[in-house]
């Protein structure tokens, strides 16, 4: 019987440090992806590690799922089934066996309120990126006015392609791409 702990973070730059924190684990996959799907590899492999009277600590209901309702259900299931407990630390949620309706039910609707917050955030992103673009905010790289014979000019006095893209300012994959390389 072993206690494993699954950390998620959405991005490579997020630090999962505040997830767990002071849980002694006896093995931790952590994660890297967003939860909007289910078909994530570390979680695939932590799912295969788990083993009958295995406990699986997860801090939050949104680490594991967030795309509605049937998948929290059909996580914790899939877990029971097998004989792991599951922790959400979070929500002070555990699951041990089959589950109750009105486990199913909390659960379900915890896992609703996740995917609709999933869901404002987007909306509020869209908004706040719509709102920037009608102010004149410009997303992205700006756009390169370098041409193709600037490019060859420096060539053509010897410069080397990289020492080429230095001068101008540019990437070597932004020089290749003028060039049609």
């Amino acid at each position: 019987m072993a206690t494993i702990g699954y950390v998620r973070v959405s991005t490579i730059e997020q630090n999962t440090d505040r997830q767990l924190i002071g849980i002694k684990l006896d093995k931790i996959f952590t994660e890297k992806c967003s939860a909007s799907t289910i078909k994530r590899p570390i979680w695939r492999q932590c799912v295969e590690y788990l083993r009958e009277g295995d406990t699986l600590v997860i801090h939050s209901l949104d680490r594991v799922c967030r795309s509605g309702a049937g998948d929290a259900v059909s996580i914790v299931e899939e877990l029971n089934a097998k004989g792991v407990s599951i922790e959400f630390i979070k929500e002070g949620l555990t699951f041990h066996g089959s589950m109750t309706a009105a486990q199913k039910g909390v659960l379900g609707i915890l896992a609703s309120v996740a995917q609709m917050e999933r869901e404002l955030i987007r909306e509020r992103q869209s908004e706040g990126i719509a709102a920037a673009q009608a102010k004149g905010k410009v997303f992205g790289r700006p756009k390169t006015t370098i041409t193709k014979e600037q490019i060859i000019s420096l060539l053509d006095k010897g410069d080397s392609k990289a020492k080429a893209a230095k001068q101008l300012g540019i990437g070597r994959a932004t020089l290749y791409r003028i060039l049609g390389e």
